[in-house]
């Protein structure tokens, strides 16, 4: 069963009519922070022909389709940034810029605020152990963007076409698509072809915090360009659609205060200008002649972009921790030098063998969310924390570690194993905190892949696993969940011996204050390093 979702069709019957030969799939997905059974309809995803393979799949939310939708629109060549302080979504599209919030039903395009269809709003949705994806309703990029969605129930698939890789012949509207061939004859709603290229960029500082940057094209520009500013980190966006770059993409350093640089970019949708400022207090684009437009900017100026930077270059554990963007208390601070004692010494040779070290989630993926008296704790700064000090622990007994992240950043779930693999680490560990519908649940678990559970490093990820559970029980006394075999990206794409731990349940009050607490993360911490550590005599790297 095969049908064409259009706006009339989705208003007026639904998803129900055209999902019913859907595949369906019993699994656990995490949003809203809590983690819940779903037993519904899974779908294959095609943008523009190409399948799509994501973290998460297209699934049926309240009766409605939730799609991925950074993997959507990049695949269409738009651009989308997450803000995770403002739980914010940016995508730029075809000359469009559309911002939209988590669990807001309201979307903003081209700052004209409109209603999300059927009240179905956007949602952080992952597998448990899995990479958090924005998911927003298929109706949605039917009606506001205006793709073609088609469902296959029959094949369990939805096929999303962008307008632009839809359309065979331009419409009059050809300021944001492809140019005609050169035969054509440029009219007033043709104006696409009056110019193809930038051909130079120029800038001049007029004042110390002002700049004005002059952009030259192959011929007119009138109606080709858009601009937008974006945060985090600040920057200024100028766009000219269909447009190339006539001597290739380059970055122009400025260096002046709050002014860093001009960079630019190009697909087969636009060239792209971005001025990258801090303290932004004002811009203007305008057009300069016929095929030039002057981008202007100005800054505050009271940038310390000197002092950032010297603290990126050394940051402390603890500086690297405040960054995260945790509370207080799950920062409290290093290890104590008591529990650093009681640690076998690396030898000789185990000091030469590295140790990574995945703290799961960062960055605009918060992972599972827990309440500790009204205040929201995000799954990303606890195992930041603890990752730390099981680091500190460690190499203050003379092992050499590495992380995969050491501040609010989000490396991919390929990226993660890929350094471990890069690095020839002798062993994986990727630390997260469980959540469950049922604030009951409660205990510590740690996973094993079986796709990675060889013994060609002289002992088997299962191995390595029960020997780290076995130590944090010892210390922390919690229940002990046992030791269990899942596919989790990260331990599956590693080389080395790998697992994954699960301290306890954020979505547990009692568990929640515990891994809250300094002394408690010190035991988790202990536990988890003295597990390596006796499993690292046994490595024997290849």
């Amino acid at each position: 069963m095969k049908c064409k979702i259009t706006a009339a069709v989705l208003a007026a019957a639904g998803l129900t009519v055209c999902t019913a030969a859907a595949a369906s799939a019993a699994m656990q997905i995490c949003y809203d922070g809590a983690t819940h059974w779903y037993n519904g309809a899974i779908y294959s995803l095609y943008v523009n022909g190409n399948k799509i393979e994501s973290p998460m799949e297209p699934i049926i939310f309240n009766d409605h389709a939730l799609v991925p939708v950074r993997e959507i629109f990049e695949e269409c060549g738009a651009t989308v940034e997450y803000t995770g302080e403002t739980q914010c979504v940016e995508i730029e599209y075809n000359g469009s810029y559309i911002r939209m919030y988590i669990n807001d039903n309201y979307a903003y395009v081209n700052g004209e605020k409109q209603p999300i269809p059927d009240n179905v709003v956007p949602k952080l949705i992952n597998k448990p152990g899995g990479e958090t994806k924005t998911m927003v309703p298929v109706r949605f990029i039917s009606e506001t963007v205006g793709m073609d969605v088609e469902f296959d129930g029959e094949q369990g698939r939805i096929d999303i076409t962008s307008d632009a890789a839809s359309e065979a012949t331009p419409e009059t509207d050809t300021a944001v698509t492809e140019a005609p061939a050169a035969e054509t004859t440029v009219t007033d709603t043709a104006v696409a072809q009056t110019a193809s290229n930038i051909t130079d960029i120029t800038y001049n500082m007029v004042s110390e915090t002002s700049v004005k940057i002059t952009v030259t094209c192959d011929g007119p520009v009138s109606g080709r360009y858009s601009h937008f500013t974006l945060d985090d980190p600040e920057r200024v966006v100028v766009d000219f659609a269909g447009m190339g770059f006539l001597t290739g993409e380059s970055t122009i350093n400025i260096g002046a205060d709050g002014i860093s640089e001009i960079r630019t970019g190009s697909d087969s949708e636009r060239a792209r200008i971005v001025l990258d400022v801090e303290g932004l207090v004002g811009y203007s684009v305008t057009e300069a002649s016929a095929a030039s437009v002057e981008i202007t900017a100005e800054v505050s100026g009271s940038s310390d972009a000197g002092g950032s930077a010297a603290q990126e270059q050394q940051p402390s554990a603890a500086d690297e921790q405040a960054q995260s963007g945790g509370t207080e208390s799950i920062v409290a601070g290093a290890v104590s030098d008591a529990y650093k004692t009681g640690i076998v010494a690396a030898s000789a040779e185990d000091s030469q063998k590295v140790i990574m070290l995945d703290a799961g989630h960062g960055g605009e993926d918060p992972g599972a969310i827990g309440n500790l008296g009204g205040t929201a704790i995000n799954e990303k700064d606890l195992t930041l924390a603890i990752t730390y000090k099981v680091k500190d622990i460690l190499e203050s007994n003379g092992y050499k570690t590495s992380m995969t992240r050491t501040g609010d950043t989000l490396p991919s779930l390929t990226e993660r194993p890929a350094q471990a693999n890069a690095e020839g680490c002798a062993l994986f560990v990727s630390i997260h905190i469980n959540s469950a519908e049922a604030e009951s649940a409660n205990g510590t678990e740690v996973y094993w892949s079986e796709e990675n559970n060889g013994n060609e490093y002289g002992i088997t990820s299962e191995e390595f696993a029960v020997n780290v559970l076995d130590s944090m029980i010892k210390y922390t006394g919690a229940t002990d969940r046992g030791v269990k075999m899942a596919n989790w990206a990260v331990t599956r794409r590693s080389e080395m011996p790998a697992i994954l731990v699960e301290v306890g349940f954020i979505s547990n009050s009692a568990e929640l204050q515990a891994m809250c607490d300094d002394d408690y993360q010190n035991k988790v911490a202990k536990g988890i390093a003295e597990g390596i550590i006796d499993s690292l005599h046994k490595v024997e790297l290849p």
